[in-house]
């Protein structure tokens, strides 16, 4: 260690290291498996957006602020999926038909953030064969 590296370590009580963490933005979109054990289903998860912070604590920070927008945006996935399922339902009474004559929903679209050290870990496609 150099002696200006270990003059600074001396003279500040807490140092932290400077390592860079990606605040990251997700979305989990949902997808119906399959008919086995009831019907499951299942998640991709893509990274939509990210931005690189030199510390972690300048990124919890922006964190609360990007949740913000994610908890909105989720909520209106959930608003759209169910107007979508209102409409579903209101056309297949209209034609005296039972709800097995359209296929299973996938569900609304999930948004996340999170906070990682190696951008795209949280990213997945999910298994599209039963388990």
């Amino acid at each position: 260690m150099s002696n200006l590296r270990r003059a600074f370590f001396e003279v500040v009580d807490e140092p932290k290291p400077a390592v860079g963490v990606y605040l990251s933005l997700y979305r989990a979109t949902p997808f119906y498996g399959g008919s086995e054990e009831g019907g499951w289903w299942g998640y991709d998860t893509e990274l939509i957006a990210y931005r690189h912070y030199p510390t972690r604590e300048l990124a919890e920070d922006a964190k609360g602020r990007v949740e913000e927008v994610a908890i909105r945006s989720t909520e209106e996935a959930s608003h759209r999926w169910g107007k979508r399922c209102l409409a579903e339902t209101e056309w297949l009474d209209a034609r005296g038909l039972e709800d097995s004559f359209l296929p299973e929903t996938s569900g609304p679209e999930t948004v996340l953030v999170r906070i990682e050290e190696n951008l795209g870990c949280g990213a997945s496609v999910g298994d599209r064969h039963y388990s």
